[in-house]
């Protein structure tokens, strides 16, 4: 592979780490609480517990793709339920309400429960998988990538999520003074607004 080869995968799953690692959901909230009432450690520990979440939603998404060969055979039905799953996504992230809630139980615990817990808030929330399975699409539908395309994609993906993660344990005591509920909901609708984007561009590749 030349070198300018990895650019486009790697700053394409840059991209769409980003947006989920703003995504003001469950795991952002218990980052945020869990680092300020626990320390900056136990909030690396409970982002590995995310980081292994989202590798194992997308291996499970990947693997099941491939096993079924809808990356091979199904763009069009690939594209349609990827474009689909955005849309509702971001529908969904566009109307949620943000409520934030403090941890009440300053008990120190060991390091081992931070990270179960980071992977079950992340693994046991629809949207999360939702989210995976039309990355998948999405990525499934670019028929000039190749398997090592598809692998830096992902990891720049994954060590994106993680980075953030890590960059917002570490300045957690500040974010708190900027999470104003308003604020909150703009920052939803306008993520919200992306994602249906990225469906709509899925579809209409397909039936343009």
């Amino acid at each position: 592979m030349k070198p300018v080869d990895w650019i486009e995968p790697f700053i394409s799953g840059m991209t769409f780490g980003l947006l989920l690692a703003v995504m003001l959901g469950p795991v952002f909230f218990a980052l945020l609480q869990t680092s300020l009432h626990e320390g900056y450690k136990a909030g690396i520990y409970l982002a590995l517990g995310v980081f292994f979440s989202d590798a194992l939603l997308i291996t499970i998404c990947y693997t099941f793709a491939t096993f079924i060969h809808i990356m091979d055979t199904h763009h069009i039905a690939m594209s349609w339920m990827g474009g689909i799953l955005f849309i509702g996504f971001g529908i969904f992230n566009f109307f949620n309400k943000i409520r934030v809630k403090e941890i009440d139980d300053n008990k120190k615990t060991v390091h081992a429960q931070f990270v179960l817990k980071g992977f079950l808030l992340n693994l046991l929330n629809p949207a999360v998988l939702f989210f995976w399975l039309g990355v998948v699409g999405l990525v499934s539908v670019k028929e000039n990538y190749t398997k090592t395309d598809e692998a830096i994609f992902f990891g720049s993906t994954l060590l994106t999520i993680f980075s953030t993660d890590l960059l917002k344990s570490f300045v957690a005591n500040r974010i708190k003074n900027f999470l104003k509920p308003n604020i909150m909901i703009w920052i939803n609708r306008i993520i919200g607004l992306i994602l249906i984007g990225f469906g709509l561009q899925m579809i209409f590749s397909v039936i343009s």
